[in-house]
């Protein structure tokens, strides 16, 4: 679990799933903001829609760290967009989200085992 302050973009915040999902998505394609949003749907890890504002807000963090670069497009129709790659650090990042996603998701499924053997007949 990570001992880290509120700003730590580190594996042991389960409440953070953008940041592996956007770590993910770029490993898959480099993409810009607008991009993002609509593949982080495909993933199916919520029914609600992302907010533009928070895939950018966490972009930004995740930049400063080291975890993602960006490049500009300017060719194409309408303004310039940053174009966002992920780098080996957050390739490294998004292997340790993993094993911490398998980590929990292993006690959880120990956990609704116990639950499911309360109410079986």
């Amino acid at each position: 679990m990570c001992k880290h302050d509120d700003k730590c973009l580190c594996y042991g915040k389960m409440g953070r799933l953008l940041i592996p999902a956007l770590l993910l998505l770029l490993a898959e394609n480099s993409s810009h903001g607008y991009e993002l949003a609509g593949r982080y749907k495909q993933l199916g890890l919520t029914e609600a829609d992302i907010d533009v504002g928070a895939i950018y807000r966490t972009l930004n963090p995740l930049e400063k760290g080291g975890f993602v670069e960006y490049s500009w497009k300017t060719k194409g129709k309408g303004p310039a967009k940053k174009v966002y790659h992920i780098t080996p650090a957050g390739e490294k990042l998004l292997a340790n989200w993993a094993k911490e996603i398998r980590f929990r998701r292993e006690k959880l499924d120990r956990f609704l085992k116990r639950v499911e053997s309360l109410y079986q007949q």
